[in-house]
């Protein structure tokens, strides 16, 4: 079986032609990675809002400050303890950026041949999701360095971490408006449309 796919596309190795076969948009396999990616991202998130629930303001509040005397306000009203809460839900929150940037590629990818979207909703689609989640975890980071022990960050730090999570937010809009009008068919390609 392999031998006869290795002959057909010539010099290719096998891990190139098993991930061809793996990765295509029709294959069952591409359908079990979605809906497993899926299903892990939805855990993931689950876990992380019920970790992170005691905090009040919320999380996204914190993320949405632009200033350091904003981002020092969020803290003094959690605490203590919430700003350890807050620190260990970082453990999670990486996990779930991951697995929400693969869903996202893999969702993107499915969307958009299924409907036949034009080059620029599909190349959108597929990436706004794992861009989301690498500023996701730049935003992380940053906010780690925050409230590490003895940290002094830069000036514009805050305002940095600011645009980074407003970024993020966007994006996340941004692919769940995208998800809405390309099954309207208002972004549909006129012509033959090559396969990412």
């Amino acid at each position: 079986m392999w031998s006869t796919d290795i002959n057909r596309v010539g010099k290719a190795s096998w891990l190139s032609v098993h991930f061809a076969r793996v990765m295509k948009p029709d294959g069952p396999k591409f359908n079990s990675r979605l809906w497993l990616s899926g299903a892990l991202t939805l855990i993931l998130f689950v876990a992380m809002a019920m970790h992170s629930s005691p905090l009040s303001p919320s999380i996204p509040i914190i993320q949405l400050t632009f200033d350091e005397a904003a981002f020092k306000a969020v803290l003094a009203q959690w605490g203590p303890n919430g700003v350890e809460l807050f620190r260990t839900h970082f453990f999670i929150d990486f996990s779930f950026l991951t697995s929400y940037g693969v869903f996202g590629y893999l969702l993107g990818r499915h969307i958009t041949r299924r409907h036949n979207a034009n080059p620029s909703a599909r190349h959108f689609l597929i990436w706004a999701l794992p861009a989301a989640a690498a500023l996701d975890a730049c935003e992380n980071l940053l906010h780690l360095s925050f409230i590490a022990y003895g940290a002094h960050p830069a000036p514009g730090a805050y305002l940095l971490a600011g645009l980074v999570a407003s970024g993020k937010w966007l994006l996340i809009a941004a692919f769940v408006i995208g998800l809405i009008v390309v099954p309207s068919g208002l972004l549909r390609s006129t012509g033959k449309v090559g396969r990412n």
